[in-house]
């Protein structure tokens, strides 16, 4: 993950400039999945002002990838450069449009006082229940998780299962009795039970 202090310094931030490796295998499932641990540690982080940059300008994948990785955000409503630390280019673009952003959201009242997000462990309970012949998850952080999970990327949906595996609730799952092909719900979501 990224680590409690690190997110604990987002907290603290007023714009996040979301750097997305543009020679990676797929930039919006980076995306998503980073946007999601996010929402995990503090859902408040969901409405921290972005603008995202994609890497590596000056390579064929990141050109390859511009197309789609620019669609997405500006559906999302995200402000998008793509970028190259190797050629300069769009540096001068991203910080204009940083400043602009800083500009626009403005500490009104700055105070000495940092709010500390305190975890409450009570976010991370869940329950399973039999609902007729499927399995029901009911807790707040997993419904968090599946409502902000992109389930067409596959790379999202195994991040998914990762962050079951560390609430235990796969293994919980096990215990009640989940096999293979068995119907899981959590929040609107039917998922299928793979073992």
């Amino acid at each position: 993950g990224l680590g409690d202090s690190f997110l604990r310094h987002i907290q603290r931030t007023r714009v996040l400039i979301h750097l997305l490796d543009g020679a990676g295998l797929d930039p919006i499932a980076d995306f998503v999945q980073t946007n999601t641990e996010l929402t995990l540690f503090d859902p408040n982080l969901a409405d921290k002002p972005q603008i995202v940059a994609l890497t590596k300008a000056e390579l064929a994948d990141s050109q390859r990838h511009w197309p789609s990785v620019e669609k997405f955000m500006q559906a999302s409503g995200i402000p998008v450069l793509q970028i190259s630390s190797a050629t300069h280019s769009g540096l001068q673009e991203l910080m204009v449009s940083t400043r602009t952003l800083l500009a626009e959201h403005k500490i009104e009242h700055p105070t000495e006082d940092v709010p500390e997000f305190v975890f409450d462990s009570g976010d991370l309970d869940f329950k399973i229940r039999r609902e007729n012949e499927s399995f029901r998850v009911v807790g707040k952080s997993i419904e968090r998780a599946a409502a902000m999970t992109y389930w067409e990327y596959h790379e999202a949906v195994v991040r998914f299962h990762q962050i079951m595996t560390s609430l235990g609730i796969t293994k919980a799952l096990q215990d009640a009795g989940a096999t293979q092909g068995d119907t899981v719900l959590i929040g609107p979501y039917e998922l299928e039970w793979q073992d």
